[in-house]
Parts: structure tokens; sequence; C-alpha cells
């Protein structure tokens, strides 16, 4: 092999270790650091930020590293088969001069890779150096502000003094100098007394405009019920379809008055005995009513002129099952208020309940009548 070929042959061999080299010590020097920023948080915010920003450079610096890996390789694997072949100069051969373009392109990446890294350290180290400036230049920027502030004087402020530090590259560093500065005397002034006292009508005038929509609320709700509501009946043997009629009474009128028969009345009306006495019938009633009387004859048309005693302004209803439309004093008391007749309940009767359980009864049984009115 001449001298011009073992020049550059070794030339390209010293040039791409010492630049592997550089660039494995640089490599080194950034893991470290790296590591040491992850375990610390130090500019954890910036990193990610610079991270997501550059993400297409590190790609591009990835696959620029692969490539220049491969060359190398390939380039050494080309220069060894052509020392196989002719050891005395494997420049000569296709396989050595392969070997060596490819050894050539790897140092020149390898250059441009070592640039690259050199280039962002100093960016980093600059923008240190200016983040560095603009905070003392806020330093200095607040130093003249509070001397302006001291320079004017007010009934109300104080002199007063503080300690400042300076803070430069995430580290504190203490000053013995006192600045000088007014602060106020009291720490309550009319003007938060202003602002109390407009908190408190804005709370008030909230309550007030909920208590006006309260009262509206409370007055769509108006009963439309009449005073009272009267109706006059039987009840013997008390059962579902009596309860509901009750209930249907409530919903017409605010207090329900019933008048119930005696015993020897429905008798003479309905040819036959009660089951239950008077007593029983009433106290039946008296559980779902409000007003309770006794009809001591079949006509209760002067009964019901008795009880029926309306105060001024006040209205009435009577109300009745419509299986019955022609009931004894219908004029009477058509006179003293409205009829409203209710529709009858259905699959439940006194009658039927006494020819299932009470047969045993006859119905002109009057010593039975004696025993039980």
């Amino acid at each position: 092999m001449s001298q011009n070929q073992t020049f550059v042959y070794l030339a390209v061999c010293y040039g791409v270790i010492g630049y592997e080299t550089i660039l494995g010590i640089v490599r080194v020097q950034d893991y470290f650091l790296a590591k040491f920023k992850k375990e610390f948080k130090i500019d954890a915010k910036k990193n990610k930020e610079s991270l997501e920003s550059n993400s297409k450079s590190i790609t591009a610096a990835s696959m620029e590293g692969k490539l220049k890996e491969k060359l190398e390789s390939t380039g050494i694997a080309f220069l060894c088969l052509a020392v196989s072949k002719n050891s005395s100069s494997p420049i000569s051969s296709l396989s050595g001069l392969v070997g060596m373009v490819c050894l050539i392109l790897t140092l020149r990446m390898a250059h441009k890779s070592l640039a690259c890294k050199l280039k962002a350290r100093t960016e980093l180290k600059n923008k240190s150096w200016k983040m560095s400036k603009k905070n003392s230049t806020s330093a200095e920027n607040l130093l003249e502000m509070i001397n302006d502030s001291n320079q004017t004087v007010h009934p109300d402020f104080e002199n007063a003094e503080m300690k400042m530090v300076d803070i430069t590259n995430n580290n504190i560093t203490e000053q013995s100098t006192m600045y000088h500065y007014q602060k106020r005397k009291h720490l309550y002034l009319e003007d938060q007394d202003i602002n109390l006292k407009a908190e408190l009508e804005k709370c008030q005038k909230k309550t007030t405009e909920e208590k006006v929509v309260k009262q509206q609320s409370n007055a769509k709700k108006v009963d439309n019920r009449v005073d009272k509501v009267y109706t006059i009946g039987c009840f013997d043997l008390f059962h579902f379809g009596h309860v509901q009629l009750i209930n249907r009474m409530r919903e017409l009128g605010k207090k329900v008055i019933v008048g119930v028969h005696d015993s020897r009345s429905i008798y003479k009306l309905k040819k036959r005995v009660p089951v239950d006495s008077t007593e029983k019938r009433m106290m039946n009633v008296k559980t779902v009513a409000d007003e309770v009387f006794c009809i001591a004859g079949c006509d209760p048309s002067n009964f019901m002129s008795c009880i029926v005693n309306l105060g001024k302004n006040e209205t009435a209803l009577y109300v009745r099952g419509d299986d019955m439309p022609d009931f004894p004093s219908r004029e009477v008391v058509e006179s003293l208020m409205p009829i409203k007749l209710l529709p009858y309940t259905e699959g439940v009767s006194t009658t039927k309940l006494r020819k299932e359980n009470y047969s045993h009864i006859a119905p002109d049984d009057e010593e039975y009548l004696d025993k039980i009115n």
C-alpha cells in the first residue's frame, strides 16, 4: 500500500475514532444532566414543552444517528473484506473503495451531529443568561416603583421596611439591604366598608325576591273548595263505597258534615232493620268526616234547616250518590245550597254484604231493632 493510501486510510480511521469519542462524551454528559433534572424535577414543564415543540427535529436526529451507524458498520465490513482479499493494498480494490466512502460519509455525519449538539448547548446557555437578566431587570423596576411610591405622602399610609432577595438560576441569594416603602395604617378602610355594604344589600335584595316568588307561588295554589259540604245517609255495614263518597266530599269542601239516620227511620224507609246500631254507624262515619249528626226521622228537611248554619260569604254544597237522585227533602236542600250527584261505587253495597254475612237477621225483626237502636 502506497504512502498516500496509508495516510488517507489512517486519517479516516482516526477521524472517525475521534469524532465518535467526543460524541460519546457529550452524550454521557447529556444523559446524566437529563437524569438529574428528572430526579429533582427541575424545569419539568419547560422540558415537556421543548420536547413537544422539537419532536420533528428529534425524530430527524434519531434517523440520522441510525444512518451513521449503518454507514460505519458497512464501511468496516467492506474494508475487512478488502483486507482479506488483498492485505498489502486493500484500498485499491472495489470493496476497499466502498468501505472508505462509507467511512468518509460517517465522518461527515459525525461532524454534523457534534456541531448540532454544541449549538444546542450554546443556545441553552444564552437563554439562561437572558432569563437571569430579565429577573434582574424586574427587580430593578420593583425598586424604582418602591422609590416612586415613597415620594408621595398620604395620611392613611406610614413608612415601613422590607428585606429583598435576589433569585438567580433557581438559587435564592439573600441581601442585607433594607428597602423602605409605605403601607396602610388601617386594614379596614371606607372603601372596604362600602363593598361590604353593597354585598349586604345584594343579599337582602335576593332574599326579598325569593320571598316574592314564594308568595306568588302560594297565591297560585288557591283553594277553590266550598266552605262546607253536606250529605245524609244510613251508612249501615260501613264499607269502601261509604269511605270513597266521603273522601270525594273532602275534595269538594273544606269541612265535611254528615247526617246519619237512626235505626227506626231506616226501618220505616227501607222496610228492613239495620245490622249496626245508630251509635256504631255514627262512630264509623266520624272516622272520616268532620261533624256527624243524627236524623231521627224519615224526612230530614227540618234537621237540615236546623243544621245548616252558614256565615257571611260562606259557601256550601250537598253531595249525594247518583243511585238515588230523588232523595227525601231534595226541595229543602236545593233552597239552601247546590246539589252534586256523585257516581255510585260498583262492586260493593250494604245489601250485598247483608246477604253474604247477615242473612240470619230478618228484615222485619223488631226485637233486634229494639236491641240495637
